[in-house]
């Protein structure tokens, strides 16, 4: 009966996918007349919410390695409402490049007002060194919306942060700091149930790193860095908080011009506090590893032995790249296998309405890919494809004695078999389109789907330039269904569906432009976790000041 039902469900969801990618299909004929933003970013569907600031990272950038293991994930909440994570695989150097178009000065300020109560303040500062011995900025950001059509649908997201750069000899030295507050609501319950104050959540992330690393070649040609980064996040409605400390260190050995040696060691030690109980965790890592690069072939071969408290894993990396026919057409293979660190903080912010106690394991995932990519003038292209071997997958399902929050648990082996398409056409600055569809073909063996997890997700996102004046934007994003835990008989179905924003952008001089978004104009209402629906159809107008 089960295979029954997953035949069913294959079924429907290539159905979606099919209109889904007709949608995309059809808005490619408005491209001539509609693009994005200076940098084309996807807005969040379901938030429809303004684009975000273009902030400074407070990262020290320490170190710039090219080995992908090991992992550990620590995203600080950035919105209210989560989005389903997708984020397009950019080709290196074949993706889209920057648009220098309006980078006049590195600092502004930027307002903005609109539906939903809706208001947006950015500040930004960079400093002007002509010494190019320091460097240091500033940022301050603020973002609020409030929903009418439910009560309490409402948050504010507060962001402040600094960072330095100090170069001395041929050191550098970098260190950040940064603060967010995500002021929001247990919102999914009937309206007539509590009122705003009894469901408050604050989400507060403090981040703070510091670093070392070499900024010229030295004769020995050996690159090494040092890196110390502390976090402390707390959640209010439960009492909950966490914190880690992490370092690292490593070197890097480069000779006979194509050859590359690298080793480095991490350390993570990491405090999980609630009300109940308290939960030390330990993570160390030590990675060693070959690098072949000429341009022709690009090889990796690395291992990285894994404490994970008491438990070792061996976590080989393998990849090899070759040009068949110049950069127009490359094969690439890869295998992987990684441990990613599940925290409070990160499982927070994917979906901020889990329980302030929940269960929290480390997910090893093994994955075998390959494709093709390449770049013909201003066309890219990648295909690719993978074979992952999740162990511990995290998903959400809905409480039971609480159905405005959610429990989080973990399917022992999650197969899924994925194709990645991603196309990009770049024409002189002035057009640029991107359009990547991700499938996937899950695999659970303790539940019936992979929870919020949509089979199909597809994004176009584009952009035209007019007389370097006025950038016009459109946004794309699709999706088949996907399915929700409510209970043992009952499960969440949300349709598949299609998200078009819309954005503008005026330059009115070098110091001045104007900007307003429309974002989710088919007003599409869909939940994105259960009993909490999305925003609809929403805009912003404001202006922006450079100095």
């Amino acid at each position: 009966m089960k295979r029954l039902i997953l035949h069913i469900s294959s079924l429907r969801s290539i159905k979606y996918a099919l209109v889904t990618l007709c949608l995309v299909s059809t808005s490619q004929s408005l491209l001539a007349q509609q693009g994005t933003n200076d940098q084309v970013v996807i807005l969040r569907e379901y938030e429809g919410k303004v684009k975000d600031a273009d902030k400074v990272s407070l990262a020290p950038n320490i170190p710039e390695d090219k080995e992908t293991t090991p992992k550990l994930t620590y995203t600080v909440p950035q919105r209210d409402f989560k989005d389903i994570a997708f984020e397009p695989n950019p080709l290196k150097p074949l993706g889209m490049s920057a648009d220098k178009l309006e980078r006049y000065n590195s600092s502004y300020i930027r307002l903005g007002v609109g539906s939903q109560l809706t208001a947006l303040a950015d500040l930004m500062y960079n400093d002007h060194n002509k010494a190019n011995t320091l460097k240091y900025g500033v940022f301050y950001h603020h973002l609020n919306e409030y929903g009418f059509h439910i009560k309490n649908q409402k948050y504010s997201d507060d962001n402040v942060g600094a960072y330095m750069k100090y170069f001395v000899s041929k050191l550098e030295f970098a260190a950040g700091f940064s603060f967010q507050n995500l002021h929001t609501h247990f919102y999914g319950s009937p309206d007539t149930v509590y009122d705003g104050k009894a469901i408050l959540q604050n989400l507060r992330n403090y981040d703070l790193n510091i670093g070392i690393k070499n900024s010229q070649k030295n004769k020995a040609n050996i690159d090494y860095y040092a890196l110390v980064r502390g976090n402390y996040f707390q959640e209010t409605y439960g009492k909950g908080n966490e914190y880690f400390v992490n370092g690292k260190v490593g070197a890097a050995y480069n000779f006979l011009k194509f050859h590359s040696a690298f080793i480095n060691f991490q350390g993570d030690v990491s405090s999980y506090n609630t009300t109940q109980s308290n939960l030390l965790r330990t993570l160390f890592y030590t990675n060693v590893g070959y690098a072949f690069n000429n341009d022709d072939w690009k090889a990796r071969a690395a291992f990285t032995l894994a404490v994970d408290n008491s438990t070792v894993y061996a976590l080989p990396d393998l990849y090899i790249e070759k040009r068949l026919f110049e950069h127009k057409l490359i094969l690439y293979a890869g295998w992987e296998i990684r441990l990613d660190k599940n925290s409070f903080q990160s499982l927070s912010a994917t979906n901020n309405y889990i329980n302030s106690i929940i269960d929290l394991k480390n997910t090893r995932v093994s994955d075998f890919s390959g494709g093709f990519k390449g770049t013909i003038e201003g066309f890219t292209y990648n295909l690719r494809f993978a074979y992952k071997d999740f162990s511990n997958m995290a998903f959400f399902y809905t409480n039971y004695f609480d159905t405005k929050r959610f429990y989080v648990a973990y399917d022992p082996n999650v197969k899924d078999f994925n194709g990645l398409i991603e196309l990009g056409y770049n024409f002189k600055q002035n057009f640029r389109l991107l359009w990547t569809t991700d499938i996937n073909s899950y695999n659970a063996s303790e539940n019936q789907y992979a929870w919020y997890n949509p089979l199909l997700k597809s994004s176009l996102k584009a952009s035209y330039i007019i007389e370097k004046k006025i950038i016009i934007g459109i946004d794309v994003y699709g999706f088949t269904d996907y399915h929700g835990f409510l209970g043992n008989t009952d499960i969440l179905t949300v349709k598949g569906t299609a998200d078009v924003n819309l954005n503008l952008e005026y330059l009115f001089n070098k110091r001045l432009s104007f900007f307003g978004y429309l974002n989710n104009i088919a007003h599409q209402r869909y939940q994105l976790w259960a009993n909490y629906p999305v925003y609809g159809i929403n805009g912003v107008v404001g202006a922006k000041f450079s100095f």
